[in-house]
């Protein structure tokens, strides 16, 4: 066994039913690694209203190794596993979320397989408990699709369920903004990468976070920061449509001097018109986008706020992580 150390971070958002159990399900697998001989366990509380935090407390009074940090309100799953990472210690850190879904015995196949040389070992579901058809139908689409416009290689059927190397780590805190989509930037590294396949649980206690509505928003802003073909999309059919109205010009200008009587057609007219309007808007709702993304980076605003942070050795010192990756201290003596 060697000197090295593993952390293991869970963002938790209003987690109150999971969290003990989830707590004692990690310490259990970390017993039985093989090759790490000291961890520590990161638990991000983000901004939770319910009695999250004070569980937290109670597990850190016993565990020193167990580490909190406390937004000052809800940042995003995203700003809080940024944060989890960002303060990471380990040679090694391992993202799991705290809703029980994934299978903490995974991390002792993680370990074997970065001993072997990956700096990426994910979580590939092969099959999905307690998920409705749409859910399902919607997440196999997301992955191709994202691959395919932004060119990033994420495997499908992944979520942040993953170990990383201290390379892999160092590399995605080096990235400066805060627009973050932490899956898709483990994965645009393009570090060696395994999948281990297993069963994805259904939720251990309470509702998810994430209904139909924010997931679709979800996957648009992640394959927008990501990529700009959607413009390029927009600039190759804006010439297509130029092309399809110049060449009906040139044909019923070529009749009317022919001597030809045009066929009028209101019915398609109008439906070609609100074709076109419907797109119109479409593409506008995508640049806006873009130039709201723009917007939220040039704020250059902390990614996330930190209230307290337990069983860390600068407990008195309160934390914020801006977009240019530099920290702002405020002492609280």
């Amino acid at each position: 066994m060697s000197n090295e150390a593993i952390s293991i971070i869970s963002p938790l958002f209003n987690e109150e039913e999971n969290i003990e159990q989830h707590y004692h399900e990690i310490c259990s697998v970390i017993k039985k690694l093989k090759h790490f001989n000291s961890y520590e366990i990161i638990m991000v509380n983000d901004g939770s209203s319910d009695n999250s935090l004070n569980i937290l407390k109670n597990l850190a009074k016993q565990d020193p190794n167990l580490k909190i940090i406390s937004f000052t309100r809800n940042f995003g799953h995203e700003a809080a596993s940024s944060a989890g990472l960002k303060y990471a210690s380990g040679k090694v850190a391992v993202l799991i979320d705290a809703d029980r879904q994934d299978p903490p015995e995974l991390i002792l196949e993680f370990e074997k397989e970065f001993l072997n040389g990956y700096h990426i070992v994910y979580g590939q579901r092969k099959k999905r408990l307690k998920e409705t058809f749409i859910k399902k139908i919607t997440s196999k689409a997301f992955y191709p699709i994202f691959k395919w416009i932004t060119k990033v290689d994420m495997p499908k059927d992944t979520g942040d369920f993953c170990l990383l190397s201290r390379k892999a780590l160092d590399a995605i805190n080096q990235l400066p903004e805060n627009n973050r989509f932490v899956r898709g930037l483990i994965y645009w590294t393009g570090l060696p990468k395994k999948a281990i396949f297993f069963i994805r649980r259904s939720r251990g206690g309470g509702n998810t976070k994430y209904n139909y509505s924010k997931l679709t928003i979800f996957a648009l802003e992640n394959i927008i920061s990501f990529s700009i073909v959607p413009i390029y999309f927009i600039i190759f059919f804006s010439l297509f449509i130029i092309m399809t109205c110049s060449i009906g010009t040139i044909t019923a200008l070529i009749l009317k001097l022919l001597g030809f009587v045009a066929i009028t057609g209101w019915t398609s007219i109008i439906i070609s018109m609100l074709f076109l309007f419907s797109f119109t808007f479409l593409f506008l709702g995508i640049l806006g986008l873009y130039i709201g993304k723009i917007f939220q980076e040039i704020k250059q605003r902390p990614l996330f706020l930190i209230n307290e942070k337990i069983n860390f050795e600068e407990e008195i010192i309160n934390y914020s992580y801006a977009s240019n990756n530099k920290f702002h201290i405020r002492s609280n003596l």
